[in-house]
């Protein structure tokens, strides 16, 4: 399609065009990442409704439902991290076969559009879940940076969705936009590995080689994220902004820019506090000591990750406070009501 014949706008473009095979989907998935969400809140109220029947004799905290309880986002979350990736990986390889067979059309597979299969399978399943993600738990638990997160997300993907949307997206190379968005969702493979851990943490008795070969894959999946973010930046969209500038669409080139930067940004950070307890924390498992989770409380070990104390918050510094969040990000965990009154007195200081 002409860029002459569409507007200037990829997300109104998108919004106005198309046979609704997206929405449609975006709807269907929602609904199924509202389900497993209802499940995981119905865990977290069924472990607090044994314990307050027996106050004496609390559940058992090391149960499924307890750990499940401790998280009640973790399914969806690492549901919408596979699924997402495997899409992903899986279009990039059948693309990359048909280059090296030389087919004239690689973005077919015997028959199968791969761009519609992204467009129609993968980015519903992850727009859904950032969506829904939103209202389960960066609002509720008032989580601003994976807010953040998710609206860019949303926001630079959506055009992808339909063809018209695309080429706007892309300058005129709609192929080429949508290439982008599927190696960039490549990275929820660490995603998936990162849950994996939060697991293994909350889960392993001793010590166990194999934490510190799944700490090892998940920091190098992080640094990964880092190094392919930086690769698109300098080697894919850098050399493209004339074509923007051509087509007067340097607004969504700036988004483009924007988009990638800021998750490689993100990314480099978790890296680092990652890797900030030394080599000692990421290959050697040491046991929590057993917590009893509280009424009104969801995930609550950041004051467990590098030894630091929630308690003694006076005097602290904003970006101690932001550091702390994002530790507690990156081990999978949620404030507990207690703990995110506590950030907010905090931040107003």
């Amino acid at each position: 399609m002409a860029m002459g014949t569409i507007s200037n706008n990829p997300w109104l473009e998108c919004f106005h065009q198309g046979e609704y095979t997206f929405e449609t989907r975006f709807l269907l998935y929602a609904l199924g990442y509202v389900l497993i969400n209802f499940i995981g809140n119905w865990c977290y109220r069924s472990y607090h409704a044994a314990a307050d029947a027996n106050p004496n004799s609390p559940p058992d905290t090391s149960s499924i439902k307890a750990l499940i309880a401790s998280r009640p986002t973790v399914i969806a979350a690492t549901i919408h991290s596979v699924a997402s990736s495997v899409v992903a990986v899986g279009i990039l390889i059948l693309y990359y076969k048909n280059l090296g067979d030389g087919a004239s059309s690689p973005w077919v597979y015997e028959g199968t559009n791969l761009l519609y299969i992204w467009q129609r399978v993968g980015l519903p399943i992850s727009l859904s879940y950032f969506v829904t993600d939103c209202y389960f738990y960066c609002l509720p638990r008032k989580d601003l940076i994976i807010f953040v997160h998710h609206c860019i997300m949303c926001f630079c993907h959506y055009p992808v969705r339909c063809d018209s949307g695309a080429i706007l997206g892309g300058a005129g190379d709609g192929e080429w936009i949508t290439w982008l968005s599927i190696v960039g969702y490549t990275s929820e493979l660490s995603t998936a590995m990162m849950n994996y851990r939060w697991y293994l943490i909350n889960t392993l008795e001793k010590n166990w080689i194999g934490f510190g070969i799944v700490n090892g894959i998940v920091v190098a999946s992080w640094a990964g994220r880092v190094v392919m973010f930086s690769y698109l930046l300098i080697m894919e969209i850098f050399p493209r902004m004339h074509f923007y500038a051509e087509h007067n669409l340097m607004f969504t080139y700036g988004v483009v820019v924007f988009g990638h930067a800021g998750i490689g940004l993100l990314s480099l950070y978790w890296c680092m506090v990652m890797c900030k307890g030394g080599l000692k924390s990421l290959f050697v498992f040491k046991k929590k000591r057993p917590k009893v989770l509280k009424k009104d409380q969801g995930f609550c070990f950041a004051s467990e990750v590098g030894g630091k104390s929630h308690d003694n918050g006076a005097g602290k510094h904003k970006l101690n406070i932001v550091e702390e969040e994002a530790e507690a990000y990156k081990d999978g965990t949620l404030f507990s009501e207690e703990q995110m009154q506590t950030r907010q007195s905090k931040k107003k200081r």
